[in-house]
């Protein structure tokens, strides 16, 4: 005899496949809005439940073409043609949307790579830009008739069960061999449900740009005090212009040692975003006694950028902020260094970043004790002054202009 259900692993795969597109679907429109951290988290998500879409349907093709499965329903040949018709389209949408999906994030003019859940790397596919155009209007295609589907899907096995009279929701949904109806309305529940927590994926944390307030850090290049200045504003008084109380010592070059820090905080969406370089190197030859012939130079490795999210580390690398690959380096150079009092200096020079070359000021603490030294700083870059963030990027509302950078060290210099 026939078989009068669906295996196990078909039953499966179906409600994975169900849930998820229902997810899918609902996280697709919410896709759009200002540039913020939970945007690009659902664009992650997005992309991680799409390739599972695509294995789960490439191994449920495999189960519908090998494994038994129950006849077909009867009926007049319209309706045959038309259930047909429906099942081979979901796998179109379920295997044709993913792939040009896929094609989009491959194909993209900013590389960000996938991780599936922020753990798994998935590769990007190896085709030019061109296919970008015709996968971005084939992937909205699908997303639309994967809708029209569901909605034909849903009506079709209703009518089946409710107005024929025929009983082949028990077919496919678990645990209903007898009466289907409370499994039907469970099911139609759980699609339903999956909808409703793609819709709420990642939900913004506050209100939209336009109605928080201007970002905290302000769209200029001067930095703002270092914690000490804080305390005590720094002022051109007499005590400034006499110099460290110290014994005289002589112009150095010191080595700066490891385990030093050089951080940055940007602003996305009024909300700080921390990193570091973990590569950078500095020349530095100072004396507190002879500022006039003291120098600095400092030069950054923009690729060793780590802010705790590969994916958002690797888009630092694009063409749209650091742009790595045409200015691997940014470089600090100062040769004008002032004493503020007490142990608080100012180092002002330029800075090269991206091609581009702007004043810059970076204000420190310097504590010297025999031949070692401790330093500790901050300073302020507008970012947009350097081309850091075209196109999209390059507007503040999302992404503010003002950075702020710290920096701490130790540093030696060859005995006296």
């Amino acid at each position: 005899m026939p078989t009068q259900r669906y295996s196990y692993t078909a039953i499966t795969l179906h409600w994975l496949i169900a849930l998820l597109l229902a997810f899918q679907i609902a996280l697709g429109w919410a896709l759009e809005g200002n540039n913020t951290p939970e945007l690009f988290a659902r664009y992650q998500l997005h992309k991680s439940i799409g390739i599972t879409i695509l294995l789960l349907s490439l191994a449920r093709l495999a189960v519908r073409l090998w494994a038994p499965r129950p006849p077909a329903s009867e009926g007049p040949a319209w309706t045959r043609a038309l259930a047909g018709t429906v099942h081979w389209l979901f796998y179109l949408v379920m295997i044709l949307g993913p792939v040009t999906g896929w094609l989009l994030v491959s194909t993209a003019r900013v590389q960000v790579p996938t991780l599936l859940y922020g753990i798994l790397p998935w590769p990007h596919l190896p085709v030019g830009h061109g296919w970008h155009e015709p996968a971005e209007s084939i992937h909205g295609a699908m997303a639309w008739l994967a809708i029209g589907l569901f909605l034909l899907h849903i009506a079709g096995a209703l009518r089946h069960q409710w107005l024929l009279g025929k009983p082949e929701l028990q077919r496919m949904i678990p645990f209903a061999r007898g009466k289907a109806a409370g499994a039907a309305i469970g099911a139609l529940a759980l699609v339903l449900a999956a909808f409703a927590a793609g819709n709420m994926a990642y939900p913004d944390k506050g209100r939209s740009a336009a109605e928080k307030p201007a970002p905290r850090l302000a769209a200029t290049s001067t930095p703002p005090a270092t914690p000490v200045a804080l305390e005590e504003k720094a002022t051109e008084t007499d005590e400034a212009e006499a110099g460290p109380d110290e014994t005289s010592q002589p112009l150095a070059d010191w080595t700066v040692a490891s385990g030093g820090r050089l951080g940055f905080t940007a602003r996305w969406n009024d909300e700080a975003v921390d990193g570091r370089f973990s590569r950078w190197r500095a020349a530095i030859r100072f004396s507190p006694d002879e500022l006039a012939k003291s120098d600095i130079r400092v030069t950054v490795d923009l690729a060793s950028a780590d802010t705790g999210d590969g994916q958002r580390d690797d888009s630092l690398k694009s063409s749209d902020f650091f742009d790595t690959s045409a200015h691997p380096n940014a470089t600090f150079t100062a040769r004008d260094v002032r004493h503020l009092g007490g142990d608080r200096y100012e180092a002002r020079g330029s800075l090269d970043l991206r091609g581009v070359s702007k004043p810059a000021t970076l204000r420190f603490t310097l504590r010297i004790d025999g031949d070692k030294a401790r330093v500790a700083g901050t300073a302020r870059i507008d970012r947009t002054a350097f081309g850091v963030g075209q196109g999209e990027w390059a507007a503040t509302d999302a992404i503010a202009a003002g950075v702020d950078i710290d920096f701490s060290f130790s540093a030696m210099r060859p005995a006296s």
